[in-house]
This record gives structure tokens, C-alpha cells and sequence, in this order.
């Protein structure tokens, strides 16, 4: 099934919000700590921090987003876990998408696309090769241009997955490379015209693509001018939480249905300055938190 179609459908039965899980032992409830350095502890602690929010969750969200560098950080056990974690999403009918923005020159997008979007390897002598890091989706750097783009958009087109490439982040730091004019146009404005043309040819049900965009709920300016220009994409929106960003100001930034936004947010969820909390405490506050968030984005339906 399409992407952007399965999304869709995901969001119309529970609603907008993505999880994002971003595992932090100097924010997590003490209990999810490893007690101590060991690789099992480490890979156990980390999983069961991934399975605790999305047993909280997974009735409420389409999706969860993993950022991939708070698994890499830990080395094999992390990437352990997040093999686990990927699992366990699946298991949960979450769609699952892999914040690990990758790109690079051709050959090199290719491996990427096999391991987190295709998922085989088949070899010349017919022996296949399964990863175990596939996923729905995955977040792409386009900085070395369209031709370290289109291996993922090909494999993305070609296996019913998802892209959300780059166009405007939600960092600060943002405008010193993406609002720079070239040819008399913001370089976000050009790969914003880069993601439709790349995606007009794989475009669902519902009107939108399986290549989707960045951009952040920190400028929701500039997210209207990229509406225009992207009516197609649907949009991962970060930013709510932590970073400032605003719910009410991405609603000036939905497509023609008035969706085609995801809004990820992970630590505005997760974490609590109160890291004493029971296991049973710690469900009910995140479920807590993302029922607000949900409740704010169904206000404008009303």
C-alpha cells in the first residue's frame, strides 16, 4: 500500500501527533536505567525504554519516530536496541520512521535505501541478505543534490515507503545555509521545488506523495510559503516542545484536506523533571501529555 496512503488512514483513526523516541539516561525515569555498563544492561534499558511509551501510546499515534544517533551513541548495543525497537513498533501496527537523516553520493544512498527502506541484499549468486533496520520511512539530508536523492526516492517509489527530505529544519542555526539566495531564490525555496518535482509522480489516493519534507513548526512563515509550493507533501513538522515551536501556528501549513502535517515530538512527551515515577505514574503522565497535545491539534476541526 502507498506510503502517504497508510498514513493518512493511520492519522484519520487516532490523529496527528507522532512519538518521538529519543533515549536520554540523564532525562529517563530511574527505573528504566541500566545498572551498570554491561552490554545486555545497556541494550535491555534502552529497549524497555522504547516498549514502555509505545505500550503507553500505541493506541493514540500513527506513527513513531526514532532518532537514530541516541541508539548509535551506545554502539552495537544500541543498535541492538534499536533493531528491537523497530520490531516491537511493528508489532504494534505503528508505522515507523527512522530519523537518521542519511545522504550521500549515489552508490552510497543506494546501500542506505537497501538497508532502511528495502531491506534485502540479493547477491549474484541468489543468496538474500535481510536487514534487520528496515523501516516505513526515513529523513534525508538532499545537501549533495538531487542525484544522492534519487536511489531513495526510486527504492522509496519502488517499495511502498516513505521519504522526508530536508527542506526547512527546525533549528535556529537553520538560516545561515537554508535562507541563502541563489539565482534570486531562498535555497529552501528550491528544494521545496525540488521534493514536488521528485514526488509528483508518486502521489496516493489522498492527494499527497510518499516524498514528504521537513520542515520545522519553529517558522510557520515560511511553512505557508512552502505549502504553496509543496501541495503535495506531507509535511514532518518539528519543533512543538522543547524547541518552542507552536501546534496552532502549523495549522496555516495543511494541505488541501486539511492535513498532509505529522507533528513529531519526543522530549515535550517523554520526559518529566520528576524521574521518580512508577512505572504505572510514568505511563499515565505520557499518556497524559499526548492526549493535551492531540486535543489542541483536533481544535481545528472545531
Amino acid at each position: 500500500m502507498h506510503f502517504s496512503d497508510r498514513l493518512i488512514e493511520q492519522q484519520i483513526q487516532k490523529s496527528d501527533l507522532v512519538v518521538g523516541i529519543d533515549p536520554n539516561f540523564d532525562l529517563m525515569p530511574e527505573f528504566l536505567l541500566p545498572t551498570s555498563n554491561n552490554y545486555q544492561e545497556i541494550t535491555r534499558s534502552l529497549t524497555s525504554f522504547s516498549q514502555v511509551i509505545i505500550d503507553s501510546l500505541s493506541d493514540l499515534v500513527p506513527a513513531v519516530k526514532f532518532q537514530s544517533a541516541y541508539f548509535e551513541q551506545f554502539g552495537s548495543s544500541g543498535i541492538n536496541a534499536l533493531v528491537e525497537s523497530i520490531k516491537y513498533a511493528k508489532n504494534h501496527n505503528l508505522i515507523v520512521i527512522l530519523d537518521a537523516k542519511r545522504g550521500d553520493i549515489d552508490s552510497t544512498s543506494l546501500a542506505y535505501a537497501k538497508a532502511y527502506l528495502d531491506g534485502q541484499i540479493r547477491l549474484k549468486n541468489g543468496i538474500v541478505i535481510d536487514s534487520d533496520l528496515v523501516v516505513d520511512c526515513i529523513t534525508i539530508n538532499p545537501f549533495l543534490g538531487e542525484d544522492s536523492l534519487m536511489p531513495f526516492v526510486e527504492v522509496a517509489t519502488k517499495c511502498g515507503k516513505g521519504l522526508f527530505i530536508l527542506v526547512k529544519t527546525s533549528n535556529p542555526g537553520s538560516s545561515m545555509i537554508q535562507d541563502i539566495s541563489v539565482k534570486g531564490k531562498k535555497m529552501f525555496h528550491q528544494l521545496a521545488e525540488l521534493v514536488n518535482q521528485l514526488g509528483k509522480d508518486s502521489i496516493g489516493k489522498y492527494g499527497y506523495s510518499c516524498i514528504g519534507a521537513v520542515v520545522g513548526a519553529t517558522f510557520p512563515y515560511e511553512a505557508k510559503q512552502l505549502r504553496e509550493i509543496m501541495p503535495n507533501a506531507i509535511f514532518l513538522a518539528p519543533g512543538v516542545g522543547s524547541q518552542g515551536g507552536n501546534i496552532e501556528s502549523i495549522f496555516d501549513s495543511l494541505g488541501h484536506d486539511g492535513r498532509g502535517v505529522i507533528i513529531p515530538i519526543s522530549r515535550g512527551i517523554t520526559y518529566f523533571s520528576n524521574r521518580d515515577m512508577s512505572l504505572p505514574d510514568y505511563q499515565s503522565a505520557v499518556r497524559e501529555r499526548a492526549i493535551h497535545f492531540i486535543q489542541t491539534l483536533k481544535k481545528r476541526d472545531s
